[in-house]
């Protein structure tokens, strides 16, 4: 049998923070699961697998699909249940923990579970198959880019996390069975925010050390070369290692339920939390059974006030929507110096204990070796336009304000059913609504065996709803005229405004800024308002108005939005005077906007013009449009004249034209 080849845990360089993450939720289920937030190519999903490898045998019902303990009977699925009142016990066996991964393509029916298919058609029977909830159930649950998985599936997540057992009760069949896991989740903080209620399910959150130095990346190459030239060997060099740290994980587990707290440390976890500000009482939990599972790691019978400061970050980081003393960002040095103050308080001014020592006790600090990142770190965000290509669309979208659109895609929730009449083909197993269909059939009667008889069409497939946000791209005039910098800094104002209720609606908002002599994509359309502060707050205006160009790039922009599935609603809103003197080729710069701006009106984008010209007298007579009305009659915009020029006015003008805060409807599929 082959062996899957994973790089060792004990091997990765650096990541110290990360790695202690995982391990403390090795250590004890209540930690909560941990939450890995870093920027491509920095050993998250490395970290994540090599910890399997590490994971403990536990006790369970043999042959059992849910991994049952035979010890814990209150936790039993229905059939040990059964076994056990009609036989009087259980055989047991010993297994590894497993790490179970959610892609993110996945189905409720692959996460919940659903009927046996071919038991129902062939024998008639309705039996239970078990989804990845089951597999995962006293295991690891690892969901890789978690902050871009489907809202019905987070919401699914969310109550099993919550109850700690999975409930089914669709298509004639009712079961439920355990489903404590814990939940390891990574994500990409540049490809969107996590929703709040996820976010807080996860009883640690590391953030990906990015500073790397040119020692640490030679060692990261050589580790590289080495496990890829030959994988077996590498493994045991670091077999030792490995062995080492799986015994004192084993050592923790056993050790774990008997360490203790006293009542002074819990005073402390409750002032941290309270002077943090964060919301609930997760973080207090978190934050006692990560300092218990740390003083476990280390050999320590007793949590002291050290173990507590290593492990607040972990805890608070993810739950501080503003940072601890009011400002605008969460940074980890405010939560850092929080917590020293307040431990500086509690130990009245003497410094706290080394780490690995333990009030005079036996302890040993955590010492971890260091490994290999797979990839580089991405470059700048920023994305440079010089020469535009402007896509031609077969199909434009059709206009108005957003709502549900119908699109041929198999995710989103099932909320009905109907024949298969139009849908796209061939069908799969998923596509089918076995509830539906069997009841049609049903409704005949079986066949001369008494079984079910499924006939053509007797089929139904599922209907589908799915949430669709917007694309909203701004297209902001940067040059050296009057009132740049004031367009600027109202532009950042309404995007992050728009942002702190993307998550609920599924919104992603974006930047273009056009200077000098061409346009930048200084946002990509995302859903995080960290990162688009942090992209945002270093705008400069300067030079001259390169009007097509920024048209030309927001159009591109949003064109590769709407490629995405489900398509989302594309807004442009373009804030500018329109006196654009810097053109693409060597044509007209206002005949080329014109052309441009025709070109997204005929591509179905939705946008609105916001005049940012200062106001002038008509003279007598006159009777020629402003620039920037002419350039939104060509694009089909709403107008609007900005006389005061901030966040809030964008925000509303947005709302009139494209109802952009009104409440969205789902999408609709088959």
């Amino acid at each position: 049998m082959n062996k899957e080849l994973v790089f060792p845990f004990a091997a990765v360089v650096g990541q110290e923070r990360v790695r202690l993450a995982l391990l403390l939720n090795a250590v004890s289920h209540q930690v909560g699961g941990v939450l890995i937030r870093g920027r491509r190519g920095t050993a998250k999903s490395t970290l994540v697998r090599g910890l399997a490898h590490l994971l403990p045998e536990i006790d369970v019902v043999t042959d059992c699909p849910f991994s049952c303990d035979p010890q814990d009977i209150e936790s039993l699925c229905g059939p040990c249940t059964g076994n056990l009142a009609l036989e009087g016990t259980l055989p047991g066996s010993r297994d590894r923990m497993k790490l179970v991964t959610l892609p993110l393509n996945v189905t409720e029916e692959m996460v919940v579970g659903t009927l046996d298919i071919e038991k129902a058609l062939r024998q008639g029977e309705k039996s239970f198959e078990p989804g990845i909830l089951a597999r995962a159930n006293r295991s690891i649950l690892y969901v890789d880019e978690v902050n871009l998985l489907e809202d019905h599936i987070v919401d699914i997540l969310l109550d099993s996390a919550a109850m700690g057992v999975n409930v089914v009760e669709r298509e004639g069949i009712s079961f439920r069975h355990g489903a404590r896991f814990i939940l390891v989740g990574t994500m990409n903080p540049e490809e969107g925010d996590l929703r709040p209620q996820l976010e807080d399910r996860f009883g640690l959150c590391a953030d990906v050390d990015p500073r790397v130095t040119a020692g640490e990346r030679s060692e990261i190459l050589r580790r590289n070369l080495q496990f890829s030239r030959n994988p077996l060997e590498f493994e045991s060099r670091w077999h030792a290692a490995q062995e080492e740290l799986r015994g004192k994980l084993l050592a923790a587990r056993e050790r774990y339920p008997e360490v203790d707290i006293h009542e002074g440390l819990l005073d402390l976890i409750a002032a941290i939390v309270d002077r943090a500000g964060a919301d609930g009482h997760r973080a207090d939990l978190s934050m006692l059974y990560a300092g218990r599972a740390l003083a476990a790691l280390e050999e320590c019978d007793q949590v002291q006030a050290e173990h507590l400061a290593r492990v607040a970050v972990l805890s608070l980081g993810h739950r501080v929507s503003r940072g601890p003393l009011g400002s605008k960002d969460t940074g980890q040095a405010d939560v850092t110096a929080l917590v020293g103050a307040l431990l500086k308080e509690y130990t009245g001014g003497e410094k706290p204990p080394e780490k690995g020592s333990c009030d005079g006790k036996t302890g040993k600090g955590l010492q971890l070796e260091t490994g290999p990142s797979p990839d580089p770190p991405d470059t700048s965000p920023e994305e440079s336009f010089n020469e535009v290509t402007i896509p031609r669309a077969a199909t434009a979208l059709a206009g108005g304000r957003r709502g549900p659109a119908k699109v041929q895609d198999s995710r989103g929730r099932y909320c009905r059913s109907t024949p298969p009449n139009g849908h796209r083909l061939p069908l799969t197993a998923s596509d089918i609504a076995i509830d539906a269909t069997i009841r049609s059939s049903a409704l005949r009667g079986g066949g001369e065996d008494g079984k079910p008889e499924v006939l053509p069409e007797d089929l139904k497939v599922k209907v589908r709803k799915r949430k669709c946000g917007a694309s909203i791209v701004f297209v902001v005039d940067a040059s050296a005229s009057m009132g740049a910098r004031k367009r600027l800094d109202a532009s950042r104002e309404a995007i992050l405004s728009l942002l702190v209720e993307a998550y609920q609606k599924r919104d992603r908002v974006g930047l273009v800024v056009f200077k000098d002599d061409s346009a930048q994509l200084v946002l990509s359309p995302t859903s995080s308002t960290v990162l688009a502060s942090r992209l945002l707050s270093e705008l400069t205006p300067g030079g001259t108005t390169p009007l097509s160009h920024g048209l030309a790039l927001g159009y591109r922009v949003l064109n590769r939005e709407m490629s995405r599935t489900p398509q989302p609603s594309p807004f442009l809103v373009l804030i500018s005077d329109g006196g654009g003197n810097v053109t693409i080729g060597s044509g007209n710069p206002m005949s080329e906007a014109l052309h441009i701006a025709g070109d997204i009106r005929d591509r179905g984008i939705h946008s609105v013009v916001l005049d940012s010209a200062p106001t002038r007298r008509a003279v007598h007579g006159e009777s020629r449009k402003p620039a920037a009305r002419r350039i939104a009659d060509a694009m089909g915009s709403s107008y609007f004249p900005l006389r005061n020029m901030n966040g809030e006015v964008i925000v509303s003008k947005l709302a009139q034209s494209t109802g952009v805060h009104l409440e969205k409807q789902p999408q609709v599929s088959h």
